[in-house]
């Protein structure tokens, strides 16, 4: 049986430039001054999908999963190599494919023509498209107004009635309510047994176990496994057990910032995640880079995850481009609103970084004894100050980590946005007069 999806040597290449300045002088000298340094998303990737598969694609942040999705749908082309599929493609990505400023209505006919619909056949399903979505009146609303669960109910309910050849679905099934989760994991089941592929990935390993018939495993742009779910699922696991083992065996929670307590120093680690973040997302002089920032447990391992009551340590990864006088490093905490909660800086905790010369690294630790917070996800935001004019910013990364703090166990939640410790003293009130 011919292939739904075939791809042969297929790399993706980004250049990553220390400043847009250096993107522009490079584009000036026609790439006889490089200011930039290759960053390989996707490596030699080899695969064949066959027609009526449910692929599940398995992979730590960063690993190629949304490349290797977006070079299959067409959105990007590879750097080489040769990708072939055969029918009719759509992806479901959060927030993907939708103009904000168009109407739910309006967007489910804009989907059905790009996707090469005809007019009259769209309306034919305008109502189980409708009854599928399930958003009542805002149908007739423009798309800005949704929530991330709306989108995606809309965008899944138009995927299903323009019945796809190959259906790719990148994290949209991480949002919305569990009815919903099931009636989307229903359908997708219909879809697969009457023959549409479909590339599925999810941070849900429960939803990759109960719907994928076969998997693959990426690391750092890299195919390391292709075969049956289950065994994919525990090499996975097996990756990330070896990578927290020898982060650990890296001193991690022995080590102090400068040293003091005689631990070994972590590596220097990068995040290329962080390189890629768009404009909006980072700015700054280009005298210093962030390269890292990471959430580490009582262990000093990575965390996704952390209890309010333990120990916890943001760890930043700075780099600095050029000389520099003076500097400080902040960080910020904000809830899944963008509310900041908290934000401190080396100054502010009695830590100068004095001066600094280009090329230098630097590895800095915030280390909190617990991290009090209302149950939820924080993400963490980072930046160089400039010691003499702190409105200058040598860098700055918005959203350069995230976590979630846990719900306590057997106590009772956070009913606040953090909890403030009191010392609460009880007093039996005393006649008038006494006590002077």
């Amino acid at each position: 049986m011919r292939p739904a999806v075939s791809l042969r040597g297929v790399s993706k290449r980004y250049r990553i430039y220390p400043r847009q300045r250096h993107r522009l002088l490079e584009a000036a000298t026609f790439g006889l001054v490089r200011r930039s340094r290759d960053f390989w998303a996707l490596r030699d990737i080899d695969l064949d999908v066959h027609p009526g598969t449910s692929l599940g694609i398995l992979g730590r942040n960063g690993a190629g999963k949304s490349t290797l999705l977006e070079i299959i749908s067409g959105v990007l082309q590879p750097t080489s190599g040769t990708v072939r599929t055969e029918g009719k493609v759509v992806m479901l990505q959060m927030g993907a494919g939708m103009n904000p400023e168009f109407t739910g209505r309006e967007n489910v006919m804009l989907n059905g023509l790009i996707l090469g619909i005809d007019r009259r056949k769209i309306l034919e399903r305008f109502d189980e498209i409708e009854a599928f979505a399930d958003i009542g009146e805002f149908m007739d609303q423009p798309v800005k107004t949704y929530s991330s669960g709306m989108r995606a109910r809309l965008g899944f309910a138009v995927a299903i009635n323009v019945e796809p050849d190959i259906l790719i679905v990148d994290e949209t099934l991480s949002v919305g309510d569990a009815v919903f989760r099931h009636m989307c994991l229903q359908k997708m089941k219909e879809m697969r047994d009457r023959g549409t592929t479909i590339l599925f990935v999810s941070h849900g390993l429960g939803q990759v176990k109960s719907f994928c018939n076969r998997a693959i495993l990426l690391h750092e742009g890299r195919l390391l496994f292709d075969g049956e779910t289950a065994e994919t699922l525990d090499r996975y696991q097996a990756l990330l057990s070896e990578i927290e083992a020898r982060r650990e065996r890296g001193g991690r929670a022995d080590y102090a910032a400068d040293g003091e307590n005689g631990g070994a120093a972590p590596a220097f680690r990068e995040d290329a995640g962080l390189e890629r973040r768009p404009a909006g997302f980072r700015h700054g002089t280009g005298e210093a880079r962030l390269a890292g920032v990471e959430v580490l447990d009582g262990r000093g391992a990575p965390a996704e995850s952390v209890d309010p009551n333990s120990p916890v340590t943001v760890r930043v990864h700075l780099e600095y481009l050029r000389d520099v006088e003076a500097s400080v490093l902040a960080i910020a905490l904000r809830n899944h609103m963008g509310l900041d909660v908290f934000s401190t800086d080396t100054n502010l905790e009695k830590r100068r970084l004095g001066r600094r010369r280009a090329g230098e690294r630097l590895i800095v630790d915030f280390a909190f004894e617990s991290m009090p917070l209302r149950h939820g996800t924080y993400s963490v935001s980072a930046g160089v100050l400039d010691g003499a004019n702190r409105n200058v910013h040598l860098d700055w990364v918005d959203v350069a980590a995230a976590f979630r703090v846990e719900r306590p166990e057997n106590r009772r939640a956070i009913p606040g946005l953090f909890h403030l410790p009191a010392r609460v003293t009880l007093h039996e009130p005393g006649e008038p007069g006494e006590g002077g």
